[in-house]
Formats: structure tokens, C-alpha cells, sequence
């Protein structure tokens, strides 16, 4: 995988605050046993001082918030702990749904150093606020606001319902392929048809919280390529009849 510049992946930047736009297949912050670099070591190249205020899984790409100084830390800090930063990711799912501010209120618990699951007993409480962001015959993008911060909290909840995200393999998300939606797909010869996307399919799209004082700040991350390009593919080729392609 290259790995971008900082300056190329900046969504928001003042003094005191960075938001940057996580491509996919990069850890954010922890210990890589393969010796990669990390979002926050490709952060310190220019911001030495910088500390990221939250973590993305390595797969999820989107908006990430770091911070210049401790004082501004501890404000993103308190914010996330009090709740009052509205995170929006977009999932892609299998099926045709319409749900519309539907709550999935699930308890979580981290079973393992990589698995969440479902535990009525054990769990710490979790809600999700889900909606249809855009269906297509066979799939849904779906928009997922989590009101707390669990460990995989979007991906264990969509599974839960019987939706788990493409490529979720983790979850029973199953990869999806072009041929399974395209006319007539035949591949060169001798070569192996590839998955739309090799991951989870799993975006922080947006970020909206109170900053500075009395304003709304909201930062929309676009889409990465992968991501844009399946979505291309299903307006193309699995669109209702009539339906609005959007841009």
C-alpha cells in the first residue's frame, strides 16, 4: 500500500485541531508486529506533538481526530466521553432494506484482543442508530450513528440483525464481486476474479461536534477509491429501474 502525505489527507486543520481522512489497510496508532508505519507515526513526520484522540480499526477508512496540544486532547477527550461528538459511518450490507432511524440497542463485550460479541448478561450497554442511506436491489448503504463507543460496535450490531458488512469475514460478511451483479462478467484467462473490496466494507463518513464554542463543526470524509468504485458499480448495475443515481 502507498502511503499518502498528510498534507493530501487533511479535512480540517487550525491551531489546535487536525481531522484527517484515514485511507483503508493502515493501523491508526497501536503496535504493528509487521514493523508498518502508523497513521500516527506518518503524523509525526509534520506534527510532531500531535496525539490522535481516537482510534479506527485498521480496515475502516475516514475521519479521525487529532489534536496539536494536551489542553485540546482533553477537551476531544471529554467530549467523547460525554457523548456530544456525533459519529456517522457508512456500511455496506447485503439485501434490499428501508430502515429509517432504526435503534439496534445491543450489549457489547470485547471477547478476545480482535472479536466483539453480543452478551445480554455480560455486555456493556450499546445503541445504534441505523438508517438506509441509498438501496440498491441487492445491497444497502447504510448509515450507522453509534451513541457509545464499543468495540466494533457497527460491525457486531449489523451482524446481529442478519446484516453483516461486506467482506466482514470476521462477522459472516461475505465478500462481494462484480459478476455477482454484472451481465455477462467474464475475467482474462487464467486470472482469478478479485472482490470489489478486500475488507470490511466500513467508512467514517462524518464527524459533527460543538467547535469553537457555539458553533457546529461537521467534516464530511469522501469516500476512498475503493469504496467510491463499488458504489459506481451498484448505481451502474444494480439500480432499481428509474432509480436516481447519485453523484
Amino acid at each position: 500500500m502507498k502511503l499518502p502525505l498528510i498534507k493530501d489527507i487533511i479535512l480540517f486543520e487550525d491551531e489546535h485541531l487536525l481531522i484527517l481522512n484515514k485511507p483503508p489497510q493502515l493501523v491508526s496508532d497501536q503496535d504493528n508486529a509487521e514493523g508498518k508505519l502508523s497513521l500516527k507515526d506518518l503524523l509525526h513526520r509534520y506534527y510532531p506533538n500531535a496525539m490522535l484522540c481516537h482510534r479506527l480499526d485498521k480496515e475502516t477508512s475516514g475521519a479521525i481526530i487529532a489534536a496539536k496540544d494536551e489542553e485540546s486532547y482533553r477537551m476531544i477527550s471529554i467530549k467523547f466521553q460525554k457523548r456530544e461528538i456525533d459519529k456517522e459511518y457508512h456500511a455496506l450490507v447485503r439485501g434490499a432494506h428501508s430502515w429509517k432511524e432504526i435503534t439496534i440497542d445491543l450489549p457489547i463485550r470485547k471477547a478476545g484482543a480482535f472479536r466483539a460479541v453480543i452478551d445480554k448478561n455480560e455486555g456493556k450497554r450499546a445503541q445504534t442508530l441505523v438508517s438506509a442511506e441509498e438501496t440498491f436491489k441487492d445491497f444497502t448503504l447504510v448509515s450507522a450513528r453509534p451513541f457509545s463507543g464499543r468495540f466494533h460496535q457497527v460491525r457486531i450490531h449489523l451482524a446481529s440483525v442478519a446484516c453483516p458488512l461486506v467482506g466482514d469475514t470476521l462477522y459472516g460478511g461475505k465478500p462481494f464481486f462484480l459478476s455477482e451483479i454484472k451481465r455477462k462478467f467474464r475475467t482474462s484467462k487464467n486470472e482469478e476474479e478479485l472482490p470489489m473490496m478486500d475488507r470490511a466494507a466500513l467508512h467514517a463518513r462524518a464527524l459533527r461536534f460543538e467547535y469553537p464554542e457555539g458553533k457546529t463543526l461537521e467534516v464530511i470524509a469522501p469516500y476512498p477509491k475503493d469504496y467510491e468504485i463499488t458504489l459506481k458499480m451498484l448505481r451502474k448495475f444494480n439500480a432499481f429501474p428509474g432509480q436516481k443515481i447519485e453523484n
